[in-house]
């Protein structure tokens, strides 16, 4: 994914760019900008490359890799452990009785267990700066 967008505010490490907001903006959100409602556009944290000054115009791109990671991780992961809660919980089941029910259970446990772990990775990575699109410095012969 590549959009154009403007910076904002350069940190140490980071960069904030305004990006316009596209027609497939409502449904994807692979990007992790923060969308206002009725607002045109979004504002993107990203890594930079390059010298960048509030004002100048940037592409950013986020790796297909890491796309594909947290599909994984966001819609996969949460699947594994439900069904794994559900096996756990019908084993668990078939000695206490009522197998059906304890499944049902363990597998809500294990989708909300799935949830609670992301939750803590996605705060990791956060830190770390890890799955953030980057930003490169355009020149106007680019556009």
């Amino acid at each position: 994914m590549k959009e154009i967008g403007r910076v904002i505010s350069v940190g140490e490490k980071r960069v904030l760019v305004e990006v316009e907001r596209g027609p497939a903006c409502s449904e994807c959100g692979r990007c992790g900008g923060h969308i206002a409602f009725g607002d045109k556009s979004l504002t993107v944290e990203a890594t930079y490359v390059g010298r960048v000054k509030p004002g100048d115009l940037v592409e950013l791109e986020i790796s297909d890799g890491d796309y594909l990671k947290l599909s994984f991780l966001l819609y996969i992961f949460p699947l594994i452990a439900s069904g794994i809660g559900y096996g756990v919980g019908w084993l668990l089941g078939r000695t206490l009785g009522n197998g059906s029910l304890w499944a049902w259970i363990f597998a809500a446990g294990g989708l909300g267990l799935s949830f609670f772990w992301l939750r803590h990775y996605d705060m990791v990575a956060r830190e770390q700066g890890r799955y953030l699109p980057v930003a490169r410095a355009l020149n106007q012969r680019d556009l």
